[in-house]
Order: structure tokens, then sequence, then C-alpha cells
């Protein structure tokens, strides 16, 4: 795949990070990037039983403001202990390599919300401790085991209950200052949660 992406920070508060105040203004990604994925599963939608694995690369630098290749891992297992209880688990490890520049924030990994539950949108990894301010990281790796089971209800509501444990962490700034926290200590959540299998 080729990708051709324009970025533009704009009004950036005065009492924001420092990393991200030198970031004001308009960049040009140029990327090049390949995916292998190895597909086992018995549902893209729903899966029950199976693997699947997944690499991803991307190479910017091809023209644009930016240079760096990102390698990104992940892979999960499916296993029906009954006809309706699956046990899953998945993980994920990515690591970006600026290229004779540091690597910007909108590049980074991150983790949080969607892709880490129990945490807020970018929750989880390097921040700027005087401001708060998220700053992502280089490195990431993530895990979930998760059991789904049946919630008694009659089966065309397609609903089912899930018992999760999420952890990772995102770490690896090229530069980090004196108010930055970064650590690749792993966080972790645990929970419960429905899930609906809409006819949409």
């Amino acid at each position: 795949r080729y990708t051709l992406r324009r970025d533009d920070i704009h009004d950036v508060d005065d009492d924001a990070s420092v990393t991200v105040r030198e970031e004001e203004g308009v960049t040009w990604r140029s990327i090049i990037g390949n995916e292998f994925f190895y597909d086992r599963l018995d549902s893209r939608v729903n899966p029950t039983e199976g693997y699947f694995a997944r690499l991803q690369n991307d190479l910017a630098g091809l023209g644009g403001d930016a240079r760096f290749l990102r390698t990104t891992v992940s892979g999960g297992y499916y296993y029906p202990i009954t006809d309706t209880l699956i046990a899953s688990v998945r993980s994920e490890v990515g690591y970006i390599l600026g290229i004779a520049d540091d690597v910007r924030i909108s590049d980074r990994y991150f983790l949080g919300g969607d892709s880490f539950r129990g945490f807020a949108a970018r929750g989880v990894g390097p921040r700027d401790t005087a401001t708060d301010d998220s700053l992502g990281g280089n490195f990431l790796y993530s895990g979930t085991a998760e059991l789904s089971f049946p919630l008694g209800l009659p089966e065309e509501f397609q609903v089912s209950g899930r018992l999760f444990t999420d952890v990772g962490a995102v770490s690896g700034l090229d530069d980090d200052g004196p108010n930055v926290e970064d650590t690749a200590s792993p966080r972790m959540s645990v929970g419960t949660g429905i899930t609906w299998r809409s006819p949409l």
C-alpha cells in the first residue's frame, strides 16, 4: 500500500507540553507499506476457533518530512471450551525506528480506550508530568486474555458476556526531558463486558 498524508498541528495551547508545541505546523508523510495476514479463524466477525498471525511494515521517507521504519507483529488464538464458552488470547508487539530523525508524536504508538480497556484514550504510555499530555512511544506491547460466555438470553439476540484482562505498555521516546515519565512497566486492567452482535 502507499499512503500520502498531510498533518496540520495548529492552535496549540501555550501551556501544552514543549514536545507538542515543537511539532506545531504542517508536515507530509509519504509511506509505503505491506501486510502479511495468515488467517485460520472460523469467522472474521465472531471467531470461536482457530488462530491468526499478522506482520505489518511501514517505511516513510520516499519524499515528505518524516523518515521511519515501523514494524508491528500481532496474533491471536481462539479455543472453544464448549459450544458457547470461548477462550481467547491475543497479543501485539510493535517498534518504530526513526531514520536520521526523531519519531514525531503523530507517528508513535498509543494505547488506551478501545485498544486498552479500562484506560482513557491514549492513557497508557509516556506523559509530560507537568502538563499531563500524552506523548506516545516508539515501542508497544500488549496482550489480552478473554472468556466469552452466554448470558441465558435467546440465541437470536446475539448477546454474550465477557471476562477479560488487558496488559501492556508503550515506551521508548527518542528524547525525554526532565518532566517526562517513560517506563516500560506493564499496566493492567481486568473487567467484564457485554457484546451485542448487531444485525447491521
